[in-house]
């Protein structure tokens, strides 16, 4: 069964299940709304229940984007360090390490706005489905109070 259809079944045993007098709540078999429930949670889609290992993942993204840009410009300075010690090739040398530098900069700003968008592409698509699923919860809360 998918989701939709647990949580008609879930709701129809909360609609049939007998009133406690002098209160608004009401008995229902709890192993049976626990199976359910362990249903639902079954046949959530993976990427629901891994929104945390996402999150993670853009920390991890960003950090790894991070060291590898601070490993290109610490290669770039190594570099530059290297060529000025030469002394006949000192002017040109110098140069060539402002322009490595430069290129090792920019490589690190283009990983870092990939890992963002790569990241906020994951996240908005995220933010969709479970919006789409929340209304469905809602609108099946609401129809549950007879709103």
């Amino acid at each position: 069964m998918n989701i939709a259809e647990l949580l008609h079944i879930l709701k129809e045993d909360f609609e049939v299940a007998p009133v406690r007098p002098m209160s608004n709540k009401v008995v229902v078999d709890r192993d049976k709304c626990l199976d359910i429930v362990n249903d639902i949670l079954d046949n959530l889609p993976q990427v629901v229940l891994d929104s945390q290992n996402i999150i993670n993942d853009k920390d991890t993204i960003l950090y790894d984007a991070e060291r590898e840009a601070e490993s290109i410009i610490a290669d770039a300075n190594l570099k530059v360090e290297q060529l000025v010690e030469q002394d006949e090739v000192t002017k040109m040398a110098y140069e060539k390490s402002e322009q490595i530098l430069k290129n090792a900069q920019h490589q690190a700003e283009e990983i870092r706005m990939s890992a963002n968008e790569y990241v906020e592409d994951i996240l908005a698509d995220l933010e969709s489905y479970i919006q789409r699923n929340l209304d469905i919860v809602r609108q099946n809360r609401a129809q549950m109070r007879g709103d």
